[in-house]
């Protein structure tokens, strides 16, 4: 805490020399920062860029093997599809029951190429009687032969027109049964009469991921990538040769490109993400490159960030020499000139009326500022006074000695003649007006808590004065705990009992209605009394009549509340004689103060 304070004493006694200085030291430090920063940016997308185009064109090349290798199996389809044996073995099928000639034919056909196919793993072909002849050389594999006519790739090659397609795996038309997991690729096709064209059998060949993913594994040796090919609903056909869950992130993620690449950046790590289509249903093709840590600067950005740092130091020294004779030494002047203001002396400073600078004009505000604080010690005098008249008679309606002496008159008649109901109504009636209207000093009350007062107020006038006034509250329940100055609604009931309704025949009603107006509460208070002239309000509103004797006047109250808060006609007031008075009370809604604090 000594440190702390110790380091604020310093701060305090630095002059503005000293500040500025550190401040164009602050500017060097952030001048070099940014320089670094923006070099390292420049220099990293450089980086991106080259890695983006090394990755797309090891995307194109791996895409021409591909290609190669799917034209390879697709020829390959072809030369089963036109073999000679394998076309009259077919054609002599006429029933379910396999012929041990026919198959024996047809497995050594498929045995003998696929011997030549390299790329293919397995060759199945499904009879139009639900009979299948294969060769593989991955095994063991369980066939479910009597689900190929309901799988969605073989209604696909029906509206294919039995052209070669290729799907992702076989819909569980084959089954690795030693590896439940094992992936790969199929080329389905119809094999037709070539003679008349008619269906003779389904041709399904396979080509193993692993013979997919050697290739994969070669390209990325170099830049220690991952590819895969996924299709359009986020699956893999092909997955990384090193797969795990985290790669996900990156070659599932939503594409915001097509065909090119972009910058991906997950798990802490950027990454170039390459997309080329393989015109293979929806399937594409995805490499992703780690962009290399190595951003080392060259010598040309450190020669660059070097000089900078140069260059801001000979600023920095030329800055100060300057500083000190056009600034520092007119401030020091100005500065003698606030100490005499601070110990009370409000002199104005002496000002060249050619000088335009920007001293000058600090001087001219500063004289400015002296002029405006004399006008304002008068006013605040004179605001001091208001204020003072107003709380002595605000004091003199929360102590009327008038109407306290009164209401003890009423309630020593009451007990004198055992009226013990209406005493000790009276008595709770006035215990509460004065505790609200005192409320222990403070000047905040709740909007219920002078609800409260002005009904203890009316409550002592109708013992008093045999039930003659009527008091409706219409309070909306929203506001009755906001707060609110103490003794806004007293005054203005008590004018309407004593200059509307106590000179009328009969009873009388006072009307009290509040409610939140946005930011503003509104209080409405109607009495059906005598009513007043537009002379006596206008008289009223500008403070020429007398406060009588029954308490605060009304003219007090809106100066008091007008000071309270700062607005300047918190009060209207509407009457026809005759008819009766309505004052309407707009202040604004408290924000953030509790009642009582």
């Amino acid at each position: 805490m000594n440190v702390r304070k110790a380091v604020q004493a310093i701060k305090r006694r630095i002059n503005i020399r000293t500040k500025i200085i550190f401040l164009y030291l602050s500017v060097l430090i952030l001048s070099f920062t940014l320089s670094v920063g923006i070099f390292r940016i420049i220099h990293q997308k450089s980086l991106e860029r080259e890695v983006g185009d090394a990755a797309m064109q090891t995307v194109n090349a791996l895409k021409g093997n591909l290609n190669f290798i799917f034209d390879n199996v697709n020829q390959f389809s072809t030369l089963i599809y036109f073999d000679r044996n394998v076309q009259n073995s077919l054609k002599n099928i006429d029933s379910a029951s396999i012929d041990p000639h026919i198959h024996q034919t047809i497995q050594s056909s498929l045995v003998n190429m696929l011997l030549s196919g390299d790329y293919i793993s397995s060759v199945f072909i499904f009879d139009i009687y639900n009979n299948y002849y294969y060769s593989h050389k991955i095994g063991p594999i369980s066939v479910n032969k009597d689900k190929v006519y309901q799988t969605n790739w073989f209604q696909d090659l029906k509206q294919n027109k039995g052209e070669p397609m290729f799907i992702s795996k076989s819909e569980d038309i084959i089954q690795f049964i030693t590896r439940p997991d094992h992936n790969y690729i199929s080329l389905v096709r119809e094999i037709s009469d070539v003679d008349d064209y008619s269906p003779l059998a389904t041709l399904l060949l396979t080509i193993d991921e692993k013979t997919i993913q050697k290739y994969f594994d070669e390209v990325g040796k170099q830049y220690n990538s991952q590819y895969c090919i996924v299709d359009s609903k986020g699956n893999y056909v092909i997955y990384p040769s090193n797969y795990d869950k985290t790669m996900d992130e990156y070659f599932l993620m939503e594409q915001e490109v097509e065909n090119g690449y972009e910058v991906c950046h997950a798990n802490s790590q950027s990454v170039i993400l390459a997309r080329q289509n393989l015109n293979i249903h929806d399937w594409k093709l995805v490499g992703m490159l780690p962009i290399s840590d190595n951003m080392n600067l060259s010598e040309y950005y450190k020669s660059s960030i070097l000089l900078i740092i140069g260059l801001n130091f000979i600023f920095v020294f030329v800055c100060s020499l300057v500083l000190t004779k056009l600034i520092f030494h007119p401030l020091s002047k100005v500065q003698k000139q606030m100490e005499m203001v601070e110990r009370g002396e409000f002199i104005e400073m002496p000002i060249n009326p050619e000088q335009t600078d920007e001293i000058s004009q600090l001087k001219r505000v500063f004289n400015q500022m002296v002029r405006a604080i004399i006008d304002l010690i008068h006013q605040v005098k004179k605001e001091e006074k208001i204020i003072a008249q107003g709380e002595l008679q605000l004091l003199q309606a929360q102590i009327n000695p008038h109407f306290l002496y009164n209401t003890l008159d009423a309630v020593s008649a009451l007990a004198l003649i055992e009226d013990h109901e209406n005493c000790l109504k009276m008595t709770q009636a006035l215990g509460n007006f004065y505790r609200n209207s005192l409320n222990s000093g403070q000047d905040l009350v709740t909007v219920d808590d002078e609800q409260s007062c002005i009904e203890s107020y009316v409550t002592i006038l109708n013992i008093r004065y045999d039930n003659k006034v009527t008091l409706v509250c219409d309070i909306e329940h929203r506001i009755k705990k906001e707060p609110i100055l103490k003794l806004i609604l007293q005054p203005i009931v008590e004018n309407a009992v004593h200059h509307g309704i106590r000179n009328k025949e009969g009873q009388g009603t006072i009307h009290v209605k509040g409610y939140l107006d946005e930011e503003d509460i509104i209080f409405i208070i109607t009495d059906d009394g005598v009513g007043m002239s537009e002379e006596r309000i206008k008289q009223i509103l500008e403070g020429k009549t007398k406060t009588g004797k029954s308490g605060f006047g009304l003219y007090s109250s809106i100066q008091r509340i007008a000071l309270f808060y700062d607005v300047k006609n918190p009060m209207t007031i509407h009457s026809e004689v005759g008819i009766g008075t309505e004052v309407i009370l707009r202040v604004k809604k408290i924000q953030g103060i509790e009642t009582g604090k």
